[in-house]
């Protein structure tokens, strides 16, 4: 009997191209083969990942529609073709996709934490909770789902009584009123407590979790599109033309204690039009400093206001000396351009967005055009799961450059030994005479 399939070296290939990210070329060698093996499901599973990694989400789901036609109870395919309508947009072809695959097979954690961030887009959070929470059930280990669960929690509150640990530890944290715990000038105590509370509220609960966040945002519902302005410059090596009305304003904190305190002012600060603002260890080898605070403004003069409230307000729950500047856009643009930088106050600014730039964003955007018009919800204020396990990131960088207030928050374990051990690299890099 003549086999459906090509033979496993050749489907190897195949394989090695996608996973090396030649998705043209796996593509049009899968279409080849499939003149021969017109009935092969794994080279139609195959075309409609290349397909939609080439963002050909039609063609994808034409590919995986072929698979299910040959084997109905093919699960991947349906899970495969819900990624491709998330990703074309249409979010109700999405769910019903993840929903027939767990018909399937009801054990598949990775379609249920799928179908968690198509309803989370959706705005279907409770849907997307208890996704995330039937993942977890079938693979408590799944790294993806627990963090999608904490992520989501930074803008909602579960509205249901939830068994889930991480739930539970968010619940707990949420708890711990920041307003109630500090007094007008943050005292070093007062976030020890805070930290050491929240604290508890996880290894009471024994979960052991991690982060690959390193800052801590409080965002209004504004979507900046950071990664497609910084995908397009390190492709093209051109500062989009929307970063050149983006300002920010920088603070420095001198030790950790200061960056957390920073933190809860970040937290509680009330801006007319709520500006995204995060705190952040500096990790980026290339840029100077440590510990940062940053308010993303839409102009040089909402900034300039911004900056001269905002000192004030450390002033008198800080304390005097804390560095405070209006920068430009990303750090990195002004490495490639270092009059992208510089700020003129009264006048036309020393740069200015190149209009010969343009047909490069412009065709950026055609090749990467995927859905992205998912809700964005601002932050909730207050203390949450998400910015503990960040803040315990923040102490091991604190620890590896050295610096000693880091002693107060009584942190014994190091968690991200890779954080600690790029902060004490930066030692031989930058000074340490502001800490």
């Amino acid at each position: 009997m003549k086999s459906q399939d090509p033979s496993i070296e050749l489907l190897q290939r195949i394989v090695n191209l996608f996973t090396n990210g030649k998705f043209q070329q796996a593509l049009t060698n899968s279409n080849h083969l499939l003149e021969k093996f017109p009935n092969s499901v794994i080279l139609r599973n195959i075309s409609g990942a290349c397909n939609s990694e080439l963002m050909q989400f039609d063609d994808a789901i034409d590919s995986y529609k072929k698979a299910l036609e040959i084997k109905p109870g093919y699960s991947e395919a349906y899970y495969n073709m819900g990624i491709a309508f998330k990703n074309k947009g249409d979010l109700d072809a999405s769910i019903d996709s993840y929903k027939k695959a767990l018909e399937i097979k009801p054990d598949y954690a990775e379609a249920y934490n799928n179908i968690g961030n198509t309803f989370s887009d959706k705005g279907d959070l409770e849907s997307a909770i208890d996704s995330y929470k039937k993942a977890l059930e079938i693979k408590p280990d799944y790294t993806k789902a627990k963090e999608n669960l904490v992520s989501l929690m930074t803008s909602y509150s579960p509205q249901k009584e939830n068994p889930n640990l991480i739930v539970r530890a968010n619940k707990e944290i949420r708890k711990i009123k920041i307003k109630g715990n500090i007094s007008k000038i943050i005292s070093d105590d007062q976030v020890v407590n805070l930290f050491s509370k929240s604290e508890d509220c996880i290894n009471s609960l024994g979960l052991e979790l991690e982060t690959k966040l390193s800052q801590v945002y409080r965002r209004n519902s504004v979507e900046l599109n950071c990664s497609r302005h910084k995908s397009i410059f390190n492709k093209h090596d051109i500062i989009p033309e929307f970063c050149f009305g983006c300002y920010k304003v920088q603070v420095e904190p001198r030790s950790i204690i200061e960056l957390i305190k920073l933190f809860i002012v970040f937290d509680q600060l009330e801006l007319n039009e709520n500006n995204t603002r995060k705190c952040m260890v500096e990790l980026r080898p290339e840029i100077t400093g440590f510990y940062k605070g940053l308010i993303y403004c839409s102009g040089l003069k909402q900034a300039t206001l911004i900056a001269a409230h905002l000192d004030n307000i450390i002033k008198q729950s800080i304390g005097p000396g804390l560095p405070i500047s209006v920068k430009r856009g990303c750090s990195e643009y002004a490495i490639s351009y270092p009059d992208y930088k510089e700020i003129n106050q009264s006048g036309p600014q020393l740069m200015n967005f190149n209009k010969d730039w343009k047909v490069f964003e412009e065709s950026h955007d055609r090749k990467d055009s995927i859905y992205s018009k998912k809700i964005i919800r601002k932050s909730l204020y207050g203390l949450n799961l998400n910015d503990i396990l960040i803040i315990r990131k923040w102490i091991d960088y604190a620890k590896g450059i050295r610096d000693p207030s880091a002693d107060l928050l009584s942190q014994n374990t190091v968690y991200y030994q890779h954080i600690y051990n790029q902060a004490r690299a930066r030692l031989d890099s930058f000074d340490l005479t502001s800490l």
